[in-house]
C-alpha cells in the first residue's frame, strides 16, 4: 500500500511538474502575444497620426482652388462696381444737360408765346 501512495504521489508531482511547465509555456505565449498586440497598437498610433497630418495637406489644393475663384470674383465685382459707377455718373451728367435743354427750350417757348401773343391758361 505503501508503494502505490509512492507512486500516486510521485504520479501527482509529475503531473504538478507537466501542468506547471504547461503553464509557463501559456505565460510565455501570452507575454509574446502582449508585445505583438503593443507593437500593433503603436504602428496603428503611427499610422493615425500620419493620416491626421495629411488631411490638411489633401484638401488644401481644393481650398487654394477656392480661394483663387473668390479672389477673381471679388475682382470682377469690384470692376463690374466701378464700370457701373462710371455709368451713373454719365447718366446724371446726361440727365443734367436734358434738364438744362428742357428749361432751355420752355424759355424758348415763353418768348416765341410771348411773341406771337399766344397765352395759355396753365402758365
Amino acid at each position: 500500500m505503501e508503494d502505490n501512495k509512492e507512486v500516486s504521489v510521485k504520479e501527482n508531482i509529475q503531473k504538478v511538474n507537466q501542468d506547471l511547465l504547461e503553464l509557463q509555456s501559456s505565460g510565455r505565449d501570452y507575454k509574446k502575444y502582449i508585445e505583438t498586440t503593443r507593437a500593433e497598437i503603436v504602428s496603428m498610433d503611427t499610422k493615425i497620426e500620419l493620416m491626421i497630418q495629411d488631411t490638411p495637406k489633401s484638401f488644401m489644393p481644393q481650398i487654394e482652388e477656392l480661394f483663387s475663384d473668390l479672389k477673381n470674383e471679388i475682382a470682377r465685382q469690384g470692376n463690374m462696381n466701378e464700370f457701373l459707377q462710371k455709368q451713373i455718373t454719365e447718366l446724371k451728367k446726361e440727365r443734367s444737360l436734358i434738364a438744362q435743354h428742357i428749361v432751355g427750350s420752355n424759355t424758348s417757348v415763353s418768348i416765341l408765346q410771348d411773341k406771337v401773343g399766344y397765352s395759355s391758361k396753365y402758365s
